[in-house]
């Protein structure tokens, strides 16, 4: 039979609802607009310094737009991270959808070349390497819609490449050897560090297959180990042109994190762009460290037994912590925002959104209104209740606080009350360098495996 490619992507989209009521979900679906640019405008696009190109994203609900030279609004740049335009007599305060320097990186392989350890150990035999087959390969990602976003290099071997500084968007991923093998495909970067798994190097006649996971029950996109269950699903989809016939899937791990791991089996062919869903689930052991980064390997079969392999990576982490929004008047709109640019959506009047305690790490939380009808009093608590609203008067309290240097220090234990009026961004700094309670959120010393 002749090469077959699957190429196994792994994006994970989590759905979580805040507590109070209101919805806050760092899964809401994320707008995006056109009426932004151009082409969609007769107002004359603006110079953009280079240093603002990429993804920007409304603060008050969310919607993505990708600022270059088709941008048409005038910017005003608060910090590298924050700008505000004027637009229909409203002033609107985007942030950057991600950050400018993610490092990148994957594994290349095709039949006899070593993909890693820990795949060699779950199919459970070596795979021995093979340079002189692949010879040089040319790895380019470039981004789906601006030309100028691109990274470029060659490696000599199968195996590892890697890419700094890039900057957080959908790119597509090609990669071709001068022995006429390649795969290309599409991939989502984001983060501080993300790994795109592995992929197969091969003719121009191989299968294309296309995977994600999708977590059914994760708060706000985080695991935890605390024996938590997490259900999800493994969609492959063929985006190839030819059955993929008699598949089997098989999920591995190695790691002694891990308290669960069960998966369906689901066996057959799947037909062109039609999809398979794995049902699976998985916990986490109670850690012995703040985080640590859990691997599983993917293993698929064909009716010839031929082979395609994959590692998605769990970033678990010890101790949850609450952050509490209650307004008194409107729905606040925001996020909380984690380091890598990680962002958990508020859209809520009494909402619980849980996040990870990290020590000696600082998050961000902002809110922004553009609409005088959505001014309220509203409260924030870090582990603690929110503040009641029944003598709150002071209009002014914390500000000015509208850029991240500016932002009003809250810590675990900590709430305050303020008020967001029309055109006013907050921010928020939640600083996690000490903490009112050192044991609440210390490692526990406890003996581990």
């Amino acid at each position: 039979m002749k090469n077959i490619l699957f190429i196994i992507l792994m994006p994970f989209i989590f759905i979580a609802c805040g507590g109070g009521g209101s919805e806050a979900t760092s899964s809401e679906t994320t707008k995006s607009t056109t009426s932004d640019i151009s082409n969609s405008s007769n107002v004359t696009p603006v110079t953009i310094k280079d240093s603002l190109r990429g993804e920007w994203m409304y603060i008050n609900d969310g919607t993505i737009v990708y600022i270059d030279e088709n941008f048409v609004y005038p910017i005003t740049e608060q910090s590298s991270t924050l700008i505000s335009i004027v637009k229909d007599s409203k002033t609107y305060h985007l942030m950057r959808s991600g950050i400018d320097s993610t490092n990148v990186n994957g594994n290349l392989y095709e039949e006899g070349t070593v993909v890693s350890k820990s795949i060699a150990r779950a199919i459970g035999r070596n795979i021995k390497k093979s340079q002189n087959k692949i010879g040089n390969i040319n790895v380019i990602l470039k981004h789906l819609t601006d030309a100028k976003n691109k990274k470029e290099q060659n490696i000599n071997t199968a195996g590892q490449f890697s890419f700094s500084n890039v900057k957080s968007g959908k790119y597509v991923l090609k990669a071709t050897t001068d022995t006429n093998l390649s795969v290309e495909t599409k991939v989502d970067v984001k983060g501080e560090e993300i790994s795109l798994g592995s992929f197969k190097l091969v003719g121009d006649d191989g299968y294309n297959f296309k995977t994600e996971f999708v977590i059914d029950n994760s708060d706000s996109g985080y695991f935890y180990g605390n024996l938590t269950t997490y259900t999800g699903k493994l969609k492959i989809k063929n985006i190839g042109t030819k059955l993929g016939t008699g598949l089997n899937y098989t999920f591995k791990t190695d790691s002694g994190y891990v308290a669960n791991l069960t998966n369906e089996i689901i066996l057959g062919t799947v037909d062109v762009n039609q999809s398979i869903d794995i049902p699976f689930s998985i916990s986490f052991n109670v850690l012995d460290k703040v985080t640590e980064t859990v691997s599983l390997d993917i293993i698929i079969k064909d009716v010839n037994n031929n082979e395609w392999i994959d590692t998605v990576f769990f970033h678990v982490y010890q101790t949850p912590m609450n952050v509490y929004v209650k307004s008194k008047q409107a729905n606040v709109n925001g996020y909380i925002v984690a380091p890598g640019n990680e962002l958990t959506k508020i859209n809520a009047s009494n909402a619980t959104l849980t996040v990870p305690y990290r020590a000696g790490k600082v998050y961000y939380l902002v809110l922004s209104n553009p609409d005088v009808q959505n001014e309220t009093p509203y409260s924030i608590g870090i582990d603690v209740p929110t503040l009641a609203f029944d003598t709150f008067q002071e209009t002014g309290a914390h500000e000015p606080n509208n850029i991240e240097s500016e932002a009003t220090t809250i810590r675990p234990d900590e709430s305050i009350v303020s008020y967001l009026h029309v055109g006013d961004i907050d921010y928020y700094k939640i600083d996690m360098s000490t903490s009112a309670d050192v044991g609440l959120y210390s490692p526990p010393q406890i003996p581990f495996r």
